[in-house]
């Protein structure tokens, strides 16, 4: 692949996503089923508001250790807090059509694991991640 093909080659399709008004129970619940690092938030007209990154949860946990206490909290905290809460808003974002040169320049610029990808209409579309450059670079090693 190469880098001027447009990001839409490159980007991860299979999205969970999440709306801003969504406890931050379902954060943790779609990053154990997933095993994913990035949730984008969307609006109802599947427009990007936010994302979510593994780090921004795992600094919401911090401090709570696994004694029956703590568990209680911290499902009570997860149940009480909302994903607007701790996402992180008006991500950049790519659209379809843009090369992935650019993708690169803008991971490694903002220090961003994650971008975002939206159609013609402004609606999530996809996401391309730091995991999907390092899959390519690794296909080209392979080549």
């Amino acid at each position: 692949m190469e880098l001027s093909a447009p990001v839409r080659e490159l980007m991860s399709t299979d999205l969970k996503c999440l709306a801003p008004d969504d406890p931050v129970s379902e954060v943790d619940r779609v990053f154990e089923e997933h095993r994913i690092h990035h949730i984008p938030v969307i609006n109802n007209e599947k427009a990007v508001v936010g994302v979510i990154s593994k780090s921004d949860f795992l600094y919401l946990l911090r401090g709570f250790t696994e004694d029956k206490t703590d568990r209680f909290r911290k499902k009570a905290m997860m149940r009480a807090f909302k994903v607007t809460e701790i996402m992180t808003e008006n991500p950049v974002t790519m659209t379809v059509d843009e090369p992935i040169r650019k993708a690169v320049s803008l991971l490694a610029e903002n220090r961003f694991r994650a971008i975002p990808v939206v159609d013609e209409k402004g609606e999530i579309a996809g996401i391309v991640t730091t995991h999907d450059i390092i899959d390519m670079v690794n296909e080209w090693d392979e080549k």
